[in-house]
């Protein structure tokens, strides 16, 4: 009895240690895997710029959402967190489609949209994005990991241009959208040079 307690004790130690491990070789496969611009130009973009993030995101056929409106705010606070842009969070009708309150927003000037919603500044850009999937796996002692991509889009109020990128990004969820937000800032500085 007292051998068998012997062997099996370093088997459940070994079998113990592989959650973690594996959870930790996860890590490899996190971060942005994919950014690109689908459309307009990233130097359009500048630091310092007052931007308006509309929400609720538009969802594609198959994608879904945490909470409605949850990942605007988010944008929003991580923009401003970076100190890279100026941001202020729109929130229209959580309930209504999403493409009602983009093609409100669009049809204002950058004053009216600062008298209508209650704006501090006029903004220079308007950011509306769409959810193109998502998908969620649990990683052993690190909880669960989410796959999100994003579609995001820069719009000019002044110029009535836009600028479009895809990013996908892999990581825990509270994470996922800093790490957008940090790509983004990198690729606009890039593209500015």
């Amino acid at each position: 009895m007292r051998k068998g307690i012997v062997l099996l004790l370093p088997l459940l130690l070994i079998l113990a240690a592989c959650g973690p491990i594996i959870g930790q070789l996860m890590r490899v496969a996190d971060g942005v895997k994919n950014f690109q611009v689908v459309g307009g130009d990233l130097s359009s973009l500048r630091k310092g710029a007052h931007v308006l993030v509309v929400g609720p995101f538009d969802l594609a056929p198959g994608a879904w959402e945490i909470a409605r409106g949850d990942e605007a705010a988010l944008f929003a606070t991580e923009f401003n967190r970076a100190e890279f842009f100026n941001a202020e969070l729109h929130m229209g009708d959580r309930y209504a489609p999403a493409a009602k309150g983009i093609a409100e927003a669009k049809a204002k000037s950058a004053a009216q949209l600062k008298a209508d919603y209650g704006l501090e500044a006029e903004p220079d850009v308007l950011m509306f994005a769409t959810v193109l999937n998502r998908d969620t796996i649990v990683a052993p002692a690190r909880g669960v990991i989410m796959e999100v991509a994003y579609q995001l889009e820069f719009f000019n109020p002044a110029t009535g241009k836009s600028a479009v990128v895809r990013v996908t990004v892999r990581e825990q969820f509270k994470d996922c959208i800093k790490l957008v937000v940090a790509e983004l800032t990198r690729q606009v500085l890039a593209a500015s040079l």
